[in-house]
């Protein structure tokens, strides 16, 4: 009788360590995409296996990156939500305003394109030969595509 028990938890557990994987993965498989999982310390320090010291200068550059990413989404938005208004009030011999609005759009999103090279750099520092070279793959992986955007518009291939 006891054995039967044993059986049957020891398959109950089986079951549900299954059912975990399965639900974990179709949940995160979605929401976790290569860029997000390189916007994650705790990735980078398992994937590139960092020591405590290179995890923790790592984790001030991200803090760092994160806060002026955050600066130049707010300056491209503010400047798009400020696009309506010129657009609205747009004539035919007075573009300049929202000219202006998108020029300011453009310098923010280039602000940001910049700063996250100058942060692969910062975070290449860090590391070692081998681990530059799994962080350079990684980087050609994930940030050296299509944006989500423009592949959206590509045609099948």
């Amino acid at each position: 009788m006891n054995k039967q028990i044993i059986g049957f938890l020891a398959i109950a557990l089986a079951a549900a360590f299954v059912a975990y994987g399965v639900t974990r993965r179709a949940v995160c498989g979605r929401d976790c995409s290569p860029l997000n999982r390189l916007e994650d310390v705790s990735f980078l320090i398992l994937e590139l296996e960092l020591n405590a010291e290179q995890a923790a200068g790592i984790k001030r550059l991200h803090v760092d990156f994160g806060a002026t990413m955050n600066d130049c989404c707010m300056n491209h938005c503010g400047a798009r939500a400020r696009l309506g208004q010129a657009l609205a009030n747009e004539t035919a011999d007075n573009p300049a305003p929202a000219d202006a609005m998108v020029a300011e759009m453009c310098r923010a999103y280039e602000n940001g394109e910049y700063a996250a090279l100058s942060h692969i750099r910062r975070v290449r520092d860090w590391l070692s030969p081998e681990q530059k070279e799994k962080f350079n793959r990684l980087i050609a992986d994930t940030v050296c595509q299509a944006c989500p955007a423009c592949a959206a518009r590509s045609p099948a291939r």
